[in-house]
This record gives C-alpha cells, structure tokens and sequence, in this order.
C-alpha cells in the first residue's frame, strides 16, 4: 500500500533485522506507526498488532481484512467530493482515496491524474492493495497513540517504530512529541526489543544498519538539501 514514509523499498534489507530478534519466546510483534503495513506484512510472529492515530487508515486496513474490495475507478470529482465531505462516506473509503490516490500517497495531497498513455494511476493503487489483502491477515490493526499504549501489557515483544522523521514529516495531530517518544522507546526496552528507522536519534542509542538512499518525497526533505540523499538508519536502545 502507497504511504508516506514506506519501507516497502527497504523491507529486504529491514526485515531480515527485524526478524532476527524474533524467536520462540517472543510473545509479540508491534508497530505503533504501521503506516500503509508495508513492513508488518512481511514479518513472521505468531501474534502481531499494528497500531496507527489516524482512524481513516485503521479502518481502511480492517476493511479490507474483512473482504473489502477498493474500486479500481475515482474520478477527480469524486475525489474532491470526498475530500470536502468525509462525514458522508466510509472512513475506509475515505483512507483509500485519501492516501492511495493522492500525489505522495500524502492525505488528500491532491488528486494523481494519468500519464496519458503511459500509467494509470487509480490501476496501479487498486492492484498494489488488492495485493496485499492476504498479508494483512491475523494481524490486529487498532487506531491508538503509542502514548496510550498500556506499557505493563506490552512485555517480551519485538517493536518496530517507523514515528513520523524529526524535521520532516507531519504528525497527524500537530507536532510530533520526540523527546516523550525517546523516553517512551527507553522505558518499553526494558521488557521488549524496540528497534527504530531514523535518520537520528541521541547519543544513548545505537546504530545496527545504516544505508544511503534517494527520497523522492517532499514531506522528507530538509532545509539546504538538493540531492534528496539520505542515511536510512536503525537503532536499538
């Protein structure tokens, strides 16, 4: 699924990691920011659970859990409808259009029209998510701050955050509570592995997989930066 932010194009080299960590007495595997799923579809745990704030994508995720199937077809007009009418459809109609066919899969980022006669761009969101539909299966999606996760249920898992970059995307509610977040993966390391995708993080984590990249989104570059090149990091604590 198109999101903002994915791993789908590192998941190669991600997943491996991630899945290192995870044996027989793991009893869990969490993302707070599961985002589009691109990277808890592909990982192996007998129990995983994929949280996320923002309502419209849980319920888009559940939906087609259930056997919601998105149509392949979404004019302009109704795009816009939905955009300045979201009350008056599904919320997971309103995630699909709203990410997966939006510029940037960024949230009513304005409609992607056609190439014309090169791509069809509604073909390709409707494809890739049908795609997926059997991956998403077992997994528990709920619509929940990672804040208000209840830390003394949360014991012997592997946790994966991908939170919104420092200095570069938007946090659905405002800004993005870094430092609560730093102590949050500090307090949850102590009865978890918490691993984190990051271009930084401070001093007392540790590095264990770094590599070079191009962005092509705008929500993740940076004042002064031309090239779009990054350092794809992961940390532990």
């Amino acid at each position: 699924m198109k999101y903002v932010g994915s791993k789908n194009r590192l998941s190669k080299e991600l997943c491996p990691i991630i899945q290192s960590y995870i044996n027989e007495n793991t009893r869990g595997y969490l993302e707070p920011f599961v985002g589009g799923a691109n990277m808890i579809d592909k990982i192996d745990c007998k129990k995983k659970i994929g949280l996320d704030i923002h309502e419209e994508l849980i319920e888009l995720l559940n939906a087609l859990q259930n056997g919601w199937i998105p149509p392949k077809e979404v004019s302009e007009q109704e795009y816009r409808d939905i955009m300045k009418n979201k009350n008056d459809y599904p919320k997971y109609l309103v995630g699909y259009v709203g990410f997966q066919l939006s510029y940037g899969a960024k949230w009513f980022g304005g409609y992607r029209r056609d190439s014309i006669g090169k791509r069809n761009y509604a073909i390709e969101a409707y494809n890739n998510v049908v795609k997926q539909i059997d991956k998403l299966s077992g997994i528990t999606f709920k619509c929940m701050n990672f804040l208000d996760i209840p830390k003394d249920k949360i014991n012997g898992y592997v946790i994966y955050c991908d939170p919104p970059y420092r200095d570069t995307t938007k946090y659905k509610t405002g800004k993005f509570p870094y430092d609560e977040f730093y102590q949050w993966c500090r307090d949850m390391s102590k009865n978890n592995v918490v691993l984190i995708s990051e271009y930084w993080m401070p001093d007392d984590f540790t590095c264990i997989w770094s590599k070079e990249h191009k962005t092509m989104l705008d929500s993740n570059k940076q004042s002064g930066d031309s090239g779009n090149i990054r350092i794809e990091k992961l940390f532990t604590y």
